[in-house]
């Protein structure tokens, strides 16, 4: 077949209208590739989940092999078959145990789990177990292709060893590569060194076709966003946030005493984290002896901490629920007060509110606390000079600064009035941030709140991992010639309080 005529038909495969759709679909079902949080961490296989694995990964591959659904690209024979589902299933396998913060080992249930997943997923769609191909091959031809565009050329064996860009699927690597190149999407060109891969235009367009469907299903915010979440498994938060934000404390201790919180009362804190308002701050006091806090929290290693503060200091009022603040799993009008503090920047703020205002009764409160409205940690002199490289980044990308850093201007007021609340008021806060200590500074605002997982989650896995190195190294020598005046900055955090209509 033609390179032109094989590039007509992956053109035409990845401008179909439903091919976002198809990728949301299967992130929002489990369906995912877990490869972007790996340069924490990752979990150990157990020898019994490895047999399971590929005992499974070949029976799917029997089976779309009998189906007869080809690829128009590819000739999908039950070996190669057999390599990408041992690929998906371990991915599907590793997501489950990262979302467990006290599981390191990669079970058997944690691939039966990931199996009936996947099964569940294919009997839902029309095309069966061929969905799954079209998805990760979607994934990871951007991965191969965006890679060559960061680096501008690999040499060929580099890029087969998948050690630049992913290492986890490198078996299929060879036979993707034969592709790109009778496509015309990469071009090989024999150097000194040998040789060297780079993305012709062919191939720079199916890029940004294949950005395009990334971008529009979700799948680049939500890797992010599970980046986000791996590293909140290991963050000492606790300690960090205290560091960065020496006077957060105080800020939220004058806004709990604009609440009335009364004994008996039950209080629901949506995205209670690690428990510094319910536990440490002494909500939960408040409510004695017959009050109840209800503490939900999507992290499950945050979730976990905060149950084994409960746990040390025998706090029995306090339920800890998992659950994300768009999504409550109450029924209507069952709080006297809902609240949250630094939580709604990282949500769907309109969804969140109303959730927050239909779970509180008729006549109780809503309140939140926010950090500043689009905090911008570049007014930190230092910062300004120490991130220089992620700004330059973004700016390459065609991306913010920072993502997650705070509402605009009025916009947690403006969810508050379409959720219908009464008597609405709003104010701010002074709150000092400083990057004094850069290791704790680097640690809460790059790796824990994550404000810049929109730009590294772009990266080929190699050089995000590197990147953060580097710039970890940076701020020790730029914070080791700074004046401690150029490390700090004074911001206005946002509150809000509204009350729930008893009509």
């Amino acid at each position: 077949m033609m390179a032109r005529s094989l590039y007509s038909i992956g053109w035409k495969i990845v401008t179909e209208p439903g091919l976002a759709s198809l990728v949301r679909r299967a992130y929002n079902q489990g369906v995912v590739m877990d490869t972007w949080m790996h340069g924490e961490w990752q979990a150990d296989m157990m020898p019994q989940a490895q047999s399971r694995l590929t005992e499974w990964a070949e029976e799917f591959a029997t089976q779309l092999s009998a189906d007869e659904i080809t690829c128009p690209l590819y000739i999908l024979s039950v070996p190669y078959l057999t390599h990408l589902f041992q690929a998906v299933l371990t991915s599907m396998a590793l997501f489950t145990v990262h979302t467990q913060s006290n599981i390191k080992q990669l079970t058997p249930r944690a691939v039966e789990e990931a199996r009936g997943t996947l099964q569940q997923f294919a009997a839902q769609e029309r095309s069966g177990l061929h969905a799954v191909v079209r998805v990760f091959h979607v994934i990871w031809f951007f991965e191969d292709l965006n890679a060559l565009r960061y680096f501008r050329q690999l040499p060929r064996r580099e890029f087969l060893s998948g050690i630049s860009h992913r290492p986890w699927v490198k078996d299929l690597l060879a036979d993707q590569l034969s592709l790109y190149l009778r496509m015309g999407l990469v071009k090989e060109w024999l150097t000194g060194q040998g040789e060297t891969l780079r993305l012709t235009s062919r191939g720079q367009r199916i890029l940004q076709e294949l950005e395009r469907v990334l971008e529009e299903s979700g799948e680049l915010a939500w890797r992010a966003n599970q980046q986000r979440w791996d590293i909140f498994r290991d963050l000492n938060y606790d300690t960090v946030f205290h560091v960065v934000a020496p006077d957060s404390d105080q800020a939220t201790q004058d806004f709990l005493d604009l609440l009335t919180v009364k004994p008996g009362m039950r209080v629901l804190e949506v995205g209670a984290g690690t428990g510094r308002v319910s536990v440490d701050m002494g909500l939960y006091k408040r409510v004695l002896p017959d009050g109840q806090i209800t503490a939900v929290e999507p992290s499950a290693a945050m979730g976990d901490h905060l149950q084994d503060k409960c746990d040390k200091r025998q706090i029995s009022n306090v339920q800890i629920v998992r659950a994300r603040a768009e999504d409550l799993p109450f029924d209507g009008h069952q709080f006297d007060l809902t609240l949250s503090v630094a939580v709604l920047h990282f949500t769907e703020v309109d969804r969140a509110v109303r959730e927050m205002t239909r779970v509180t009764k008729p006549g109780g409160w809503v309140t939140a606390a926010v950090p500043p409205p689009n905090m911008d940690i570049r007014e930190i002199p230092m910062v300004a000079l120490w991130l220089r490289p992620l700004n330059e980044l973004a700016e390459e990308f065609g991306l913010p600064f920072g993502d997650r850093n705070g509402l605009p201007l009025g916009r947690l007021e403006e969810a508050f009035h379409q959720a219908s609340l009464q008597d609405i008021k709003a104010w701010s806060a002074p709150i000092t941030v400083t990057a004094e200590d850069c290791h704790a500074f680097f640690t809460f605002f790059v790796k824990g709140a994550a404000f810049f997982q929109h730009t590294l989650a772009r990266l080929p896995y190699r050089e995000r991992v590197h990147l953060l190195q580097h710039l970890e190294k940076r701020g020790e020598q730029i914070a080791s010639q700074t004046q401690p005046e150029e490390k700090r900055h004074v911001y206005y955090g946002e509150a809000i309080w509204g009350r729930v209509s008893t009509n």
